[in-house]
């Protein structure tokens, strides 16, 4: 397992909240085939219940964070291959009502007896599953865990459960990503185009 598990007394430690106002922009990228507000109930998220008992929905708080967990998980990559990037699609989401997160980055580690390796770690993810659960079961009632993303640690991402389903709703959806604004963040993160 990578990083602590969590601590016995979790329940009576208070997290770190981040609350997200009624109306925030919430940016994922998702295959284009389904549709674009999922709640992954497989054992297969780094912040998946580890039981299947709740969903989890990835978003961010960016596009370049949401870009940053979907196409930079190949550490090193410098090409996007257009089969893949033809498979995805970019939405904008919007939360109808305020949103209560705990925070699993900067001193709210600490707070709660975590590092940051929880949450950068590789496989097995039994670690930060076991910590998305324990943090779904804290008193507090939280809708989600904020966390940085694992390949820019400077884009704020959030892990929605998916108790909070019903005050999701989208704002806009693309699924050509062929554009300019999609190869600006390209670029940003010195990747380019994959030759035929």
């Amino acid at each position: 397992m990578s990083g602590p598990q969590p601590p016995l007394n979790l329940a009576s430690r208070q997290p770190e909240l981040i609350t997200l106002a009624a109306g925030s922009k919430l940016y994922r990228f998702y295959t284009a085939a389904f549709e674009p507000v999922y709640f992954d109930r497989s054992n297969m998220g780094r912040l998946n219940a580890p039981d299947a008992s709740y969903g989890v929905l990835y978003t961010a708080a960016a596009t370049e964070g949401a870009f940053a967990e979907t196409f930079l998980r190949e550490p090193g990559r410098s090409l996007i291959d257009l089969g893949l990037l033809h498979k995805k699609a970019h939405v904008v989401l919007e939360n109808t009502a305020p949103l209560k997160l705990a925070k699993l980055a900067g001193r709210g580690l600490a707070i709660l007896g975590a590092t940051a390796e929880v949450l950068h770690s590789g496989l097995p993810y039994d670690a930060s599953q076991n910590w998305s659960k324990a943090l779904h079961n804290h008193p507090e009632k939280i809708d989600g865990i904020a966390y940085y993303a694992r390949h820019d640690d400077e884009q704020l991402c959030y892990a929605l459960f998916d108790h909070c389903a019903e005050l999701i709703t989208i704002q806009t959806r693309q699924e050509d990503l062929d554009k300019d604004w999609f190869w600006q963040i390209a670029n940003h993160y010195n990747l380019g185009i994959a030759p035929y």
